[in-house]
Protein backbone atom coordinates (compact mmCIF):
# COMPACT_ATOMS: atom_id res chain seq x y z
CA UNK A 1 0.00 0.00 0.00
CA UNK A 2 3.07 2.20 1.28
CA UNK A 3 4.71 1.33 -2.75
CA UNK A 4 1.38 2.17 -4.16
CA UNK A 5 1.06 5.66 -2.60
CA UNK A 6 4.28 6.42 -3.05
CA UNK A 7 4.29 6.07 -6.64
CA UNK A 8 0.91 7.79 -6.86
CA UNK A 9 2.65 10.86 -5.44
CA UNK A 10 5.67 10.76 -7.37
CA UNK A 11 3.14 10.39 -10.50
CA UNK A 12 1.15 13.36 -9.55
CA UNK A 13 3.96 15.52 -8.48
CA UNK A 14 5.93 14.44 -11.73
CA UNK A 15 2.57 15.44 -13.62
CA UNK A 16 2.18 18.96 -11.62
CA UNK A 17 6.44 19.62 -12.34
CA UNK A 18 5.27 19.28 -16.02
CA UNK A 19 2.23 21.44 -15.99
CA UNK A 20 4.18 24.35 -14.15
CA UNK A 21 7.27 23.68 -16.92
CA UNK A 22 4.52 24.33 -19.52
CA UNK A 23 2.96 27.52 -17.99
CA UNK A 24 6.04 28.83 -17.81
CA UNK A 25 6.98 27.80 -21.46
CA UNK A 26 3.92 29.57 -22.69
CA UNK A 27 4.15 32.77 -20.34
CA UNK A 28 7.87 33.06 -22.16
CA UNK A 29 6.53 32.98 -25.45
CA UNK A 30 3.60 35.23 -24.83
CA UNK A 31 6.27 37.74 -23.08
CA UNK A 32 8.70 37.31 -26.19
CA UNK A 33 5.51 37.93 -28.56
CA UNK A 34 4.46 41.23 -26.87
CA UNK A 35 8.22 42.20 -27.03
CA UNK A 36 8.35 41.58 -30.66
CA UNK A 37 5.43 43.44 -31.55
CA UNK A 38 6.32 46.41 -29.12
CA UNK A 39 9.31 46.87 -31.44
CA UNK A 40 7.51 46.79 -34.43
CA UNK A 41 5.23 49.26 -32.99
CA UNK A 42 8.19 51.25 -31.97
CA UNK A 43 9.90 51.59 -35.47
CA UNK A 44 7.36 51.89 -37.04
CA UNK A 45 6.25 55.01 -35.04
CA UNK A 46 10.32 56.01 -35.56
CA UNK A 47 9.98 55.95 -39.28
CA UNK A 48 6.62 58.01 -39.42
CA UNK A 49 8.64 60.65 -37.08
CA UNK A 50 11.72 60.67 -39.51
CA UNK A 51 9.15 61.16 -42.87
CA UNK A 52 7.36 64.02 -40.68
CA UNK A 53 10.86 65.61 -40.08
CA UNK A 54 12.56 65.37 -43.16
CA UNK A 55 9.06 66.88 -44.73
CA UNK A 56 9.28 69.93 -42.51
CA UNK A 57 13.01 70.32 -42.85
CA UNK A 58 12.45 69.69 -46.44
CA UNK A 59 9.63 72.77 -46.39
CA UNK A 60 11.84 75.15 -44.94
CA UNK A 61 14.61 75.97 -47.59
CA UNK A 62 14.60 78.79 -49.52
CA UNK A 63 14.54 79.89 -53.32
CA UNK A 64 18.48 80.55 -53.28
CA UNK A 65 19.30 76.53 -52.03
CA UNK A 66 19.92 77.98 -48.36
CA UNK A 67 17.83 77.19 -44.68
CA UNK A 68 17.23 80.00 -42.38
CA UNK A 69 20.22 80.20 -40.01
CA UNK A 70 22.04 82.85 -37.87
CA UNK A 71 21.71 85.94 -39.92
CA UNK A 72 18.51 86.25 -40.29
CA UNK A 73 19.03 89.08 -38.10
CA UNK A 74 21.96 90.70 -38.83
CA UNK A 75 22.36 94.06 -41.30
CA UNK A 76 21.87 93.63 -44.88
CA UNK A 77 25.18 92.39 -46.11
CA UNK A 78 26.12 91.11 -43.07
CA UNK A 79 26.22 87.03 -42.27
CA UNK A 80 27.58 84.50 -40.08
CA UNK A 81 30.11 82.48 -40.88
CA UNK A 82 29.09 79.19 -39.69
CA UNK A 83 26.30 80.31 -42.34
CA UNK A 84 27.59 77.82 -44.71
CA UNK A 85 27.97 74.96 -42.05
CA UNK A 86 24.53 75.23 -41.34
CA UNK A 87 23.33 74.35 -44.45
CA UNK A 88 25.83 71.42 -44.57
CA UNK A 89 24.34 69.83 -42.16
CA UNK A 90 20.53 70.33 -43.60
CA UNK A 91 21.87 68.49 -46.55
CA UNK A 92 24.13 65.70 -44.52
CA UNK A 93 20.94 64.95 -42.92
CA UNK A 94 18.74 65.19 -46.25
CA UNK A 95 21.28 62.63 -47.09
CA UNK A 96 20.95 60.01 -44.56
CA UNK A 97 17.44 60.08 -44.71
CA UNK A 98 17.25 59.06 -48.40
CA UNK A 99 17.15 61.91 -50.65
CA UNK A 100 19.41 61.95 -53.57
CA UNK A 101 22.44 64.11 -54.88
CA UNK A 102 20.03 64.42 -58.14
CA UNK A 103 17.20 66.08 -56.09
CA UNK A 104 16.42 69.41 -56.79
CA UNK A 105 16.65 70.77 -53.45
CA UNK A 106 20.13 69.27 -52.34
CA UNK A 107 21.49 70.87 -55.58
CA UNK A 108 20.61 74.14 -54.95
CA UNK A 109 21.69 73.80 -51.17
CA UNK A 110 25.26 72.41 -52.68
CA UNK A 111 25.19 75.13 -55.20
CA UNK A 112 24.76 77.54 -52.25
CA UNK A 113 27.51 76.42 -49.73
CA UNK A 114 30.26 76.06 -53.12
CA UNK A 115 28.98 79.93 -54.31
CA UNK A 116 30.05 81.23 -50.80
CA UNK A 117 32.61 79.34 -49.72
CA UNK A 118 34.52 80.24 -52.50
CA UNK A 119 32.58 82.08 -54.95
CA UNK A 120 32.75 85.43 -57.34
CA UNK A 121 31.42 88.52 -56.50
CA UNK A 122 28.43 88.83 -54.39
CA UNK A 123 29.50 85.58 -51.97
CA UNK A 124 31.11 85.67 -49.30
CA UNK A 125 34.40 83.47 -50.04
CA UNK A 126 34.74 82.19 -46.62
CA UNK A 127 38.07 80.40 -47.75
CA UNK A 128 39.30 83.97 -49.59
CA UNK A 129 38.44 85.72 -46.65
CA UNK A 130 40.11 83.05 -44.31
CA UNK A 131 37.00 82.88 -42.89
CA UNK A 132 36.42 78.68 -42.46
CA UNK A 133 35.78 77.13 -39.74
CA UNK A 134 36.95 73.54 -38.55
CA UNK A 135 32.45 72.84 -37.79
CA UNK A 136 32.52 74.39 -41.71
CA UNK A 137 35.30 72.15 -43.12
CA UNK A 138 33.77 69.32 -40.92
CA UNK A 139 30.23 69.36 -42.16
CA UNK A 140 30.58 70.21 -46.02
CA UNK A 141 32.80 66.94 -45.99
CA UNK A 142 30.07 65.17 -44.09
CA UNK A 143 27.54 66.30 -46.34
CA UNK A 144 29.69 65.75 -49.59
CA UNK A 145 29.90 62.17 -48.59
CA UNK A 146 26.78 61.36 -47.42
CA UNK A 147 25.38 62.74 -50.95
CA UNK A 148 28.15 61.25 -53.26
CA UNK A 149 29.84 57.95 -51.68
CA UNK A 150 27.54 55.71 -53.62
CA UNK A 151 27.43 52.23 -51.74
CA UNK A 152 30.75 51.08 -52.33
CA UNK A 153 31.48 47.16 -51.86
CA UNK A 154 33.22 46.59 -48.86
CA UNK A 155 36.14 44.14 -48.89
CA UNK A 156 36.31 41.10 -47.74
CA UNK A 157 38.15 40.69 -44.44
CA UNK A 158 40.99 38.42 -44.25
CA UNK A 159 43.00 37.34 -40.75
CA UNK A 160 46.35 36.65 -40.37
CA UNK A 161 47.64 33.47 -39.13
CA UNK A 162 46.91 33.71 -35.58
CA UNK A 163 43.45 34.22 -36.68
CA UNK A 164 43.31 38.01 -36.08
CA UNK A 165 41.22 40.06 -38.49
CA UNK A 166 43.72 42.06 -40.47
CA UNK A 167 43.31 45.70 -41.05
CA UNK A 168 41.14 46.29 -44.61
CA UNK A 169 42.07 49.09 -47.12
CA UNK A 170 39.50 51.89 -48.03
CA UNK A 171 37.06 51.22 -50.38
CA UNK A 172 35.88 53.08 -53.24
CA UNK A 173 33.98 55.71 -53.57
CA UNK A 174 32.07 56.63 -56.28
CA UNK A 175 33.05 60.90 -55.48
CA UNK A 176 32.69 62.68 -58.56
CA UNK A 177 36.03 64.82 -59.21
CA UNK A 178 34.98 68.15 -58.08
CA UNK A 179 33.86 66.37 -55.02
CA UNK A 180 36.96 64.52 -54.50
CA UNK A 181 39.10 67.96 -54.89
CA UNK A 182 36.86 69.41 -52.31
CA UNK A 183 36.93 67.02 -49.69
CA UNK A 184 40.56 66.66 -50.57
CA UNK A 185 40.88 70.88 -49.64
CA UNK A 186 39.29 70.46 -46.68
CA UNK A 187 40.88 67.74 -45.41
CA UNK A 188 44.31 69.61 -45.48
CA UNK A 189 42.99 72.51 -43.88
CA UNK A 190 41.59 70.34 -40.90
CA UNK A 191 44.85 68.57 -40.69
CA UNK A 192 47.10 72.50 -40.75
CA UNK A 193 44.76 73.39 -38.34
CA UNK A 194 45.24 70.86 -36.09
CA UNK A 195 47.14 72.67 -32.52
CA UNK A 196 50.33 71.18 -31.11
CA UNK A 197 48.63 69.16 -28.27
CA UNK A 198 46.40 67.42 -30.39
CA UNK A 199 43.08 69.23 -30.61
CA UNK A 200 41.16 72.14 -32.95
CA UNK A 201 39.66 75.19 -32.38
CA UNK A 202 37.87 78.50 -34.15
CA UNK A 203 41.53 79.13 -36.71
CA UNK A 204 41.74 82.40 -38.52
CA UNK A 205 38.35 84.15 -37.54
CA UNK A 206 36.64 85.89 -35.11
CA UNK A 207 35.53 83.27 -33.31
CA UNK A 208 38.89 82.98 -32.06
CA UNK A 209 38.45 82.64 -28.01
CA UNK A 210 40.52 83.34 -25.79
CA UNK A 211 39.79 81.06 -22.87
CA UNK A 212 41.58 78.34 -25.24
CA UNK A 213 43.26 76.82 -28.20
CA UNK A 214 41.34 73.95 -28.29
CA UNK A 215 37.94 72.35 -27.53
CA UNK A 216 36.18 69.00 -27.52
CA UNK A 217 33.28 70.09 -29.76
CA UNK A 218 36.19 71.00 -32.76
CA UNK A 219 38.13 68.20 -31.96
CA UNK A 220 35.41 66.03 -32.62
CA UNK A 221 33.84 66.95 -35.63
CA UNK A 222 37.36 67.28 -37.10
CA UNK A 223 37.87 63.71 -36.54
CA UNK A 224 34.67 62.66 -37.95
CA UNK A 225 35.26 64.24 -40.93
CA UNK A 226 38.71 62.95 -41.21
CA UNK A 227 37.17 59.47 -40.63
CA UNK A 228 34.14 59.79 -43.58
CA UNK A 229 37.18 61.19 -45.88
CA UNK A 230 39.95 58.46 -44.85
CA UNK A 231 37.42 55.60 -45.10
CA UNK A 232 37.24 56.40 -48.61
CA UNK A 233 40.87 56.55 -49.04
CA UNK A 234 41.48 60.48 -48.72
CA UNK A 235 43.11 59.79 -45.03
CA UNK A 236 45.21 62.10 -42.68
CA UNK A 237 48.98 61.67 -41.80
CA UNK A 238 49.12 58.99 -38.89
CA UNK A 239 50.49 62.02 -36.95
CA UNK A 240 47.53 63.90 -36.99
CA UNK A 241 45.44 60.38 -35.16
CA UNK A 242 48.40 59.80 -32.85
CA UNK A 243 47.95 63.81 -31.71
CA UNK A 244 44.72 63.34 -31.42
CA UNK A 245 44.03 60.30 -29.01
CA UNK A 246 47.37 61.86 -27.16
CA UNK A 247 44.94 65.04 -26.90
CA UNK A 248 41.82 63.29 -25.97
CA UNK A 249 43.17 60.75 -23.77
CA UNK A 250 44.73 63.54 -21.57
CA UNK A 251 41.81 65.90 -21.45
CA UNK A 252 39.53 63.45 -19.67
CA UNK A 253 39.49 63.93 -16.29
CA UNK A 254 42.08 61.97 -14.12
CA UNK A 255 39.63 60.53 -11.71
CA UNK A 256 36.22 59.86 -10.52
CA UNK A 257 34.06 57.94 -8.40
CA UNK A 258 33.77 54.48 -8.78
CA UNK A 259 30.69 52.92 -10.65
CA UNK A 260 29.21 49.71 -11.65
CA UNK A 261 30.04 48.30 -15.22
CA UNK A 262 26.95 46.48 -16.63
CA UNK A 263 26.19 44.55 -19.42
CA UNK A 264 23.36 43.08 -20.62
CA UNK A 265 22.80 39.21 -19.36
CA UNK A 266 23.24 36.76 -22.58
CA UNK A 267 20.59 34.08 -20.82
CA UNK A 268 18.34 37.17 -19.95
CA UNK A 269 15.02 36.81 -22.37
CA UNK A 270 11.74 38.56 -21.99
CA UNK A 271 9.37 36.66 -19.57
CA UNK A 272 12.18 35.44 -17.63
CA UNK A 273 11.49 36.94 -14.51
CA UNK A 274 13.91 34.75 -12.17
CA UNK A 275 16.99 36.09 -14.69
CA UNK A 276 18.35 39.43 -13.88
CA UNK A 277 18.44 41.35 -17.20
CA UNK A 278 22.17 43.13 -16.44
CA UNK A 279 24.94 41.37 -14.86
CA UNK A 280 27.86 43.44 -13.06
CA UNK A 281 30.88 42.62 -14.59
CA UNK A 282 33.63 44.92 -13.30
CA UNK A 283 33.82 48.65 -11.83
CA UNK A 284 35.29 52.10 -13.62
CA UNK A 285 35.82 55.17 -12.50
CA UNK A 286 33.56 57.50 -14.17
CA UNK A 287 35.25 60.14 -15.45
CA UNK A 288 34.15 62.81 -18.41
CA UNK A 289 35.32 65.52 -20.46
CA UNK A 290 34.77 69.51 -20.13
CA UNK A 291 34.77 71.34 -23.12
CA UNK A 292 37.78 73.15 -22.86
CA UNK A 293 40.71 71.47 -21.21
CA UNK A 294 41.69 73.08 -17.77
CA UNK A 295 38.22 74.80 -18.20
CA UNK A 296 36.78 75.33 -14.39
CA UNK A 297 33.38 73.45 -15.00
CA UNK A 298 31.75 70.43 -14.33
CA UNK A 299 31.79 67.75 -17.40
CA UNK A 300 28.79 67.61 -19.44
CA UNK A 301 27.06 64.97 -21.26
CA UNK A 302 27.43 66.21 -24.37
CA UNK A 303 31.38 66.70 -23.94
CA UNK A 304 32.04 63.10 -22.60
CA UNK A 305 30.27 61.87 -25.19
CA UNK A 306 32.06 63.42 -28.04
CA UNK A 307 35.07 61.97 -25.84
CA UNK A 308 34.06 58.65 -26.16
CA UNK A 309 33.49 59.27 -29.79
CA UNK A 310 36.55 60.11 -30.43
CA UNK A 311 38.28 57.50 -28.42
CA UNK A 312 36.43 54.54 -30.42
CA UNK A 313 37.29 56.34 -33.71
CA UNK A 314 40.16 56.97 -32.67
CA UNK A 315 41.07 53.67 -32.00
CA UNK A 316 39.33 52.21 -35.40
CA UNK A 317 41.43 54.33 -37.56
CA UNK A 318 44.49 53.67 -35.59
CA UNK A 319 43.95 50.15 -36.22
CA UNK A 320 43.19 50.67 -39.74
CA UNK A 321 46.49 52.46 -40.19
CA UNK A 322 48.41 49.37 -37.89
CA UNK A 323 49.33 51.98 -35.68
CA UNK A 324 47.15 50.49 -32.68
CA UNK A 325 50.01 49.50 -29.96
CA UNK A 326 48.76 47.04 -27.31
CA UNK A 327 49.42 49.92 -24.26
CA UNK A 328 47.83 52.40 -26.51
CA UNK A 329 44.71 50.34 -27.20
CA UNK A 330 44.20 49.30 -23.17
CA UNK A 331 44.20 52.99 -22.74
CA UNK A 332 41.50 53.81 -25.31
CA UNK A 333 39.60 51.01 -23.88
CA UNK A 334 39.76 51.79 -20.08
CA UNK A 335 39.22 55.60 -21.32
CA UNK A 336 36.15 54.50 -23.14
CA UNK A 337 34.89 52.14 -20.47
CA UNK A 338 35.32 54.64 -17.86
CA UNK A 339 33.43 57.68 -20.05
CA UNK A 340 30.57 55.41 -20.47
CA UNK A 341 30.59 55.00 -16.48
CA UNK A 342 30.36 58.95 -16.21
CA UNK A 343 27.46 58.63 -18.67
CA UNK A 344 25.85 55.84 -16.60
CA UNK A 345 25.53 57.81 -13.58
CA UNK A 346 23.91 60.82 -14.80
CA UNK A 347 22.16 59.35 -17.34
CA UNK A 348 19.05 60.86 -18.46
CA UNK A 349 17.60 61.87 -22.27
CA UNK A 350 15.53 64.73 -20.76
CA UNK A 351 18.72 67.49 -20.70
CA UNK A 352 22.48 68.02 -21.73
CA UNK A 353 23.49 67.48 -18.08
CA UNK A 354 26.64 68.18 -16.17
CA UNK A 355 28.21 66.01 -13.30
CA UNK A 356 25.89 67.83 -10.92
CA UNK A 357 22.66 67.03 -12.80
CA UNK A 358 22.11 70.75 -14.16
CA UNK A 359 20.78 71.21 -17.55
CA UNK A 360 23.07 73.03 -20.07
CA UNK A 361 22.69 74.45 -23.52
CA UNK A 362 23.14 72.29 -27.04
CA UNK A 363 20.23 69.45 -25.73
CA UNK A 364 19.79 68.05 -28.67
CA UNK A 365 23.62 67.94 -29.80
CA UNK A 366 23.99 65.95 -26.68
CA UNK A 367 21.45 63.68 -28.08
CA UNK A 368 23.13 62.93 -31.63
CA UNK A 369 26.51 62.99 -30.01
CA UNK A 370 25.03 59.72 -27.56
CA UNK A 371 23.89 58.26 -31.28
CA UNK A 372 26.99 58.39 -31.92
CA UNK A 373 28.80 57.18 -28.84
CA UNK A 374 26.19 54.18 -29.07
CA UNK A 375 27.54 53.32 -33.02
CA UNK A 376 31.03 53.62 -32.62
CA UNK A 377 31.09 51.86 -29.32
CA UNK A 378 28.53 48.97 -29.94
CA UNK A 379 26.92 49.45 -26.95
CA UNK A 380 22.83 49.31 -26.91
CA UNK A 381 22.89 50.23 -22.69
CA UNK A 382 24.65 53.07 -21.45
CA UNK A 383 25.51 51.44 -17.81
CA UNK A 384 21.33 49.82 -17.94
CA UNK A 385 19.70 52.43 -19.82
CA UNK A 386 18.35 51.41 -23.41
CA UNK A 387 19.71 54.79 -24.76
CA UNK A 388 18.43 54.56 -28.00
CA UNK A 389 14.89 53.84 -26.81
CA UNK A 390 14.18 56.23 -24.37
CA UNK A 391 16.37 59.15 -26.78
CA UNK A 392 13.79 58.52 -29.83
CA UNK A 393 10.75 58.32 -27.50
CA UNK A 394 11.69 61.27 -25.90
CA UNK A 395 12.04 62.86 -29.19
CA UNK A 396 9.09 61.60 -30.76
CA UNK A 397 7.13 63.33 -27.86
CA UNK A 398 8.59 66.82 -28.45
CA UNK A 399 7.97 66.40 -32.32
CA UNK A 400 5.83 69.43 -33.22
CA UNK A 401 2.58 69.26 -35.31
CA UNK A 402 3.96 70.45 -38.32
CA UNK A 403 6.79 67.81 -38.23
CA UNK A 404 9.70 70.04 -36.97
CA UNK A 405 11.24 70.51 -33.49
CA UNK A 406 11.23 73.66 -31.67
CA UNK A 407 14.53 75.89 -31.12
CA UNK A 408 15.84 75.24 -27.54
CA UNK A 409 14.13 79.06 -26.79
CA UNK A 410 11.08 77.63 -27.16
CA UNK A 411 11.31 74.86 -24.91
CA UNK A 412 12.17 76.61 -21.75
CA UNK A 413 15.16 75.06 -21.40
CA UNK A 414 19.21 76.16 -21.71
CA UNK A 415 19.83 77.70 -25.17
CA UNK A 416 20.76 80.65 -27.71
CA UNK A 417 19.86 81.50 -31.11
CA UNK A 418 22.63 79.04 -32.69
CA UNK A 419 20.18 75.86 -31.11
CA UNK A 420 17.87 77.26 -34.05
CA UNK A 421 14.17 74.73 -35.21
CA UNK A 422 16.54 73.71 -38.11
CA UNK A 423 19.57 72.46 -35.84
CA UNK A 424 17.13 70.68 -33.89
CA UNK A 425 15.36 69.25 -36.49
CA UNK A 426 18.97 67.89 -37.86
CA UNK A 427 19.92 66.67 -34.38
CA UNK A 428 16.26 64.79 -33.83
CA UNK A 429 16.58 63.11 -37.40
CA UNK A 430 20.21 62.58 -37.30
CA UNK A 431 19.33 60.63 -34.24
CA UNK A 432 16.29 58.53 -35.10
CA UNK A 433 17.60 58.20 -38.34
CA UNK A 434 20.76 55.85 -36.54
CA UNK A 435 23.30 57.67 -39.19
CA UNK A 436 26.48 56.85 -37.92
CA UNK A 437 28.62 54.05 -39.28
CA UNK A 438 29.58 51.48 -37.27
CA UNK A 439 33.63 50.21 -36.87
CA UNK A 440 34.28 48.02 -39.40
CA UNK A 441 35.27 45.10 -37.30
CA UNK A 442 33.16 45.41 -33.20
CA UNK A 443 35.63 48.10 -31.17
CA UNK A 444 33.99 47.57 -28.39
CA UNK A 445 35.90 47.02 -25.25
CA UNK A 446 36.90 43.91 -23.67
CA UNK A 447 35.30 44.57 -20.53
CA UNK A 448 31.71 45.39 -22.28
CA UNK A 449 31.69 42.56 -23.71
CA UNK A 450 31.65 40.39 -20.46
CA UNK A 451 35.11 38.48 -22.34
Amino acid sequence: MRAWMAAVLCCTLVLCSGATAAADDAEREKAKHKAAADEEDFKARVNKAIERGLAWLRSQQRKDGSWPGFSEHLKPRQYNIMEVGLNALALMTLAHCGVEAEDDGVKRGIQFCKFHYAGGNGSWNLKGNNQVTIYTAATLIKALDALYRGTPKPKPLKRDRYGNVKPPKPVKCKYPTWVKKWIKELVEFIVRGQHESGGWRYPGNPLQAEDGETDLSNVQYALLALEAAASCGIVAPAETWLKAAEYCLKTQDKEGLETPVWILNPAWEPGLEETPKFLEVATAQARGWTYIPGQQAYPTASMTCAGVTCLALLKERLWLLGKLEKPLRKRLDQGIVDGLAWLSDVFTVENNVDTGGTPQMWHYYYLYGLERTGAKTGIKYVGQHDWYRLGAEHLMSAQQKSGGWKEADGQERPGDATESAITQTCFALLFLKRTTRKPLVPMTPPTLTGK
